[in-house]
């Protein structure tokens, strides 16, 4: 299965895209010292000719803001927070979910209440019940980044577990279903012998699609934030001309920098449109290796193509498809 990962072309082209990202992001911060260039005024000789916010061009290839930082720059400094929170919100959120899946194999009679409560959160926005618990937290200043940034994770997290784990304890029935599950119980085999001997093999591939599926939640669910105006680690507010404050993250983070720039939509379109395609491009990146990992698992033994013969026409049809019940919403 990993050899057959690493062969698939869509998953090699979304891994070395988010991975050259990622390298970009943190030589920029530990070779660059993390350096934003900023320039409100553009000169010939000692004539001024343009002033911030800059369009994008040769020298600003993403634009400048209002205060002349590059875009670029900052888009590439925040990478690694995005991209951070992403994993880490994702990982813990696969982590909980497979030991609660695995609860809830034994749940009995309390399963229906517990399925319903997780059909729930189908109906509630992930971003305003988010809003509505942090929005208070993010603004204050006596909470430190870490304490803001740790808290904020953590209700991603918590918020998907309860969907995500009943998904993985249905797919661990699916597997339960099959003949050699049988006979490792007729056999004597224990519960827990039977669950990482015969199935987690293959619970191990669905596990590695539902992270993909997972870290493209988080990140749509960053980009709703941003929106909202909560930001990763906090929210600060800063002046915009003489009428209005507006959101400002304290890192880079391409939620904060799109929520940030959204009062600027206007009078520079770019600010918005490139933290919004950063997004875009690396969800497609990562649906990318999600696509590579369904085609490695079209190549595992026991999903080969047989023959069956209907009304005296011999056609080729798949055993079984590789479709995981990870195909739902997850949050």
């Amino acid at each position: 299965m990993i050899k057959a990962i690493w062969k698939d072309p869509f998953f090699l082209a979304g891994f070395l895209f988010i991975f050259a990202l990622i390298s970009f992001s943190f030589y920029h911060h530990f070779v660059m010292n993390n350096e934003i260039y900023e320039n409100q005024i553009i000169y010939e000789g000692i004539t001024p000719v343009d002033r911030a916010p800059f369009e994008p061009s040769s020298k600003y290839w993403f634009g400048s803001d209002r205060m002349g930082a590059d875009l670029f720059y900052q888009i590439i400094s925040g990478a690694k927070y995005t991209l951070g929170v992403a994993f880490a919100a994702s990982f813990l959120r696969l982590f909980l979910s497979f030991f609660a899946g695995i609860l809830l194999l034994s749940a009995g009679k309390v399963l229906p209440f517990i399925k319903g409560l997780g059909q729930s959160f189908y109906y509630i926005p992930s971003a305003l019940l988010i809003l509505f618990i942090v929005g208070p937290i993010v603004t204050a200043e006596q909470i430190t980044f870490w304490e803001k940034a740790f808290f904020q994770i953590m209700l991603m997290v918590l918020i998907a577990v309860p969907n995500t784990a009943i998904l993985i304890k249905e797919e661990i029935n699916l597997i339960q279903r099959n003949e050699f599950i049988t006979s490792a119980k007729l056999m004597g085999g224990s519960r827990v012998r039977i669950l990482f001997k015969h199935v987690m093999p293959h619970l191990w591939p669905r596990l590695v699609l539902m992270y993909v599926q997972q870290v493209i939640a988080v990140l749509l669910l960053l980009a709703h934030l941003g929106i909202l105006g909560v930001f990763f680690g906090g929210t600060i507010y800063r002046e915009y001309g003489m009428e209005f404050l507006i959101p400002a993250s304290v890192s880079n983070e391409w939620s904060g920098l799109l929520g940030g720039y959204y009062a600027q939509l206007r009078l520079a379109p770019w600010l918005v449109f490139f933290p919004v395609l950063s997004f875009a491009a690396v969800i497609m990146a990562f649906n990318f290796m999600a696509e590579g990992i369904k085609r490695a698992g079209d190549q595992l033994p026991g999903r080969k193509k047989v023959k069956k013969r209907e009304k005296g026409k011999e056609e080729s049809v798949s055993c079984e498809s590789f479709v995981f019940l990870t195909e739902r919403k997850i949050g």
